[in-house]
């Protein structure tokens, strides 16, 4: 297994894990009419400071136990992994972008109206929320192409 296989799979299960636990937790306060921004901010900043260390460490322990070099250059095959899942990512995004924005705009006065104590700050943390959705939904897509690009070119 290449390096580059290695840490899409690190990547797509330490985002699985992390960020669905935020999403789980985010979207349960949210339809219970509770959104918090403080505690929100928090619970994204130690996520996102969990991502980064898990995927890193993992990471170069991965490179370390396979004594692979991480900054090798890619060869031609995984190029055009990357260059294919990339181009699946950015159709999925140009696609889910327009999605969750006529959606969150669609449903304007019901943001509103179930968060009367702060509906702007609600109604901006829902789109901010929405949007962060679809990029760790894009990123998922996007490495989890790579890995089965790699496992069909084995």
């Amino acid at each position: 297994m290449s390096m580059r296989e290695k840490t899409s799979w690190i990547a797509v299960l330490t985002t699985l894990v992390i960020w669905s636990y935020y999403f789980s937790v985010f979207w349960i306060n949210a339809l219970n009419g509770r959104i918090d921004g403080v505690e929100l901010r928090t619970l994204f900043i130690i996520c996102m400071g969990l991502s980064v260390v898990i995927m890193l460490s993992l990471t170069i322990a991965a490179a370390v136990m396979a004594r692979q070099s991480l900054d090798a250059a890619p060869d031609e095959r995984e190029r055009q992994i990357e260059a294919r899942a990339d181009s699946i990512g950015f159709k999925l995004l140009e696609v889910l972008v327009p999605i969750v924005l006529i959606g969150g705009l669609l449903k304007l006065d019901a943001i509103r109206s179930a968060f009367p104590a702060d509906p702007v700050g609600s109604t901006a943390i829902l789109f901010a929320n929405g949007f962060l959705m679809t990029m760790v939904v894009t990123e998922l897509v996007r490495e989890s192409v790579k890995i089965v690009l790699f496992r069909m070119a084995a």
